[in-house]
């Protein structure tokens, strides 16, 4: 299993997030630029798989401010040598697909090869609907035929990028895109027809190709944040997408797991139960439990209840036949329903090893909210590379070395 950091980004801890307007402030922004570098090159010497950043807009708040997951994966990668990086995800229905097969490629050269991508459809209306509105999605602002809209804009886009990937030169007709468009007269056709590919002989464009590929032409691990329906599930495993879940409740996510493992098998993979799926889970690990319970209070629960719960993420741990607000917005609701998994090491060993016994997967992305006091990040982050990861996966390399803890 391979082990990995999804982070928002916040900028600024609570304190700051609290006085208004943390994402207009320069300092935050460079404290937290500086803080994630201690964390991810922490990571990076000790086996971790990568570190992924979400996409979103306009986030003033402070709470979520990565407009460009790609441009953070080129940051942090440069300072890093062995982990990848990526976008979980970047949110394709808003996107121009061919740019962003373009940047991720670039960083993928410039890393050597050390990226991942991911794809999302987006949920977020104040920021999706100003940056889709030349492709619809301003109108309608809502409802089954935005979603529906959506979909058909994701599907298409993500096979875009993908004919884009695998082909020097392309061309593509689909309900969104028409590429190349018609009748373009290349006054450079010489060229083409001496150096290059794509110009008939009349000297109109046939087919592009972006450049450069990505590193020695690898498709990228592709990941899909976050599943929460077997249908996108289906989707994404027919295509060799690695399905992020973070529903919580058993017998909702073994019907998930099942539906991938149907899917990849019927395209001749021959998968066990859980393979070919990921998680994501908050995990912080403290000396002892009280310490850790601390902590966790004031961690994810703050930025899930207060921003992610009125967009009905509490879905996330539903069981059958509950909704998204039958659950109060609490930290004891996350912490119950193992949205949150908290304790010494000894304790959270034993929360993973039961939720790894029922929900097997080939990579867990812990759920970093980096608001949360750098110091106690760091400790958990140790703690759970020396004591709890070598327990589940061979990929993690403890150094039976605790710098946070001895320097406390």
């Amino acid at each position: 299993m391979e082990v990995g950091a999804f982070y928002l980004p916040s900028v600024g801890h609570i304190e700051d997030i609290k006085k208004g307007m943390a994402g207009k402030r320069t300092d935050l922004y460079q404290e937290m630029l500086k803080e994630i570098t201690e964390q991810v090159q922490y990571m990076d010497q000790h086996g971790y798989y990568g570190t992924g950043f979400t996409e979103h807009h306009f986030h003033i708040e402070g709470e979520e401010v990565s407009t460009n997951p790609v441009i953070l994966d080129l940051y942090f990668g440069m300072q890093t040598k062995n982990m990848k990086f990526g976008q979980l995800g970047n949110v394709l229905p808003s996107q121009n697909p061919i740019n962003l097969a373009e940047n991720i490629a670039m960083v993928s050269q410039m890393l050597n090869g050390r990226v991942f991508a991911g794809f999302a459809r987006g949920y977020q209306p104040r920021w999706v609907n100003v940056l889709g509105q030349q492709v619809g999605l301003a109108d309608p602002a809502g409802g089954e035929s935005y979603e529906e809209l959506k979909r058909s804009l994701f599907e298409e886009h993500f096979d875009l990028i993908m004919t884009a990937w695998k082909n020097d030169t392309f061309s593509f007709q689909g309900k969104h895109w028409q590429v190349p468009t018609k009748d373009i007269k290349w006054a450079a056709a010489e060229v083409a027809w001496n150096y290059g590919k794509g110009v008939n002989k009349d000297g109109y464009i046939e087919e592009i190709g972006i450049a450069p590929p990505t590193y020695e032409k690898q498709i990228p691990d592709l990941f899909m944040p976050f599943a929460t329906s077997e249908r996108s599930i289906r989707w994404g495993m027919e295509r060799g997408i690695v399905p992020v879940t973070i529903m919580t409740q058993y017998e909702v996510v073994k019907e998930h797991f099942r539906a991938g493992m149907e899917a990849a098998n019927a395209v001749g993979k021959n998968y066990k139960f859980g393979q070919g799926m990921a998680m994501s889970r908050e995990l912080i690990v403290a000396d002892t439990d009280a310490e850790a319970e601390a902590i966790a209070r004031e961690a994810g629960s703050f930025i899930w209840n207060n921003f992610f719960v009125p967009f009905g993420f509490n879905a996330a741990i539903c069981g059958p036949g509950e909704g998204p607000f039958d659950l109060p917005a609490t930290f004891e609701s996350l912490s119950e329903r193992g949205l949150v998994i908290w304790g010494s090491p000894d304790t959270v060993n034993r929360k993973l090893e039961k939720l790894l016994q029922q929900l097997p997967v080939d990579y867990f992305w812990m759920f970093i909210y980096n608001h949360m006091p750098h110091d106690a990040c760091m400790k958990s982050l140790e703690l759970l590379t020396e004591k709890v990861w070598p327990n589940f996966t061979d990929k993690i390399k403890p150094s039976n070395t605790m710098r946070v803890a001895a320097r406390a």
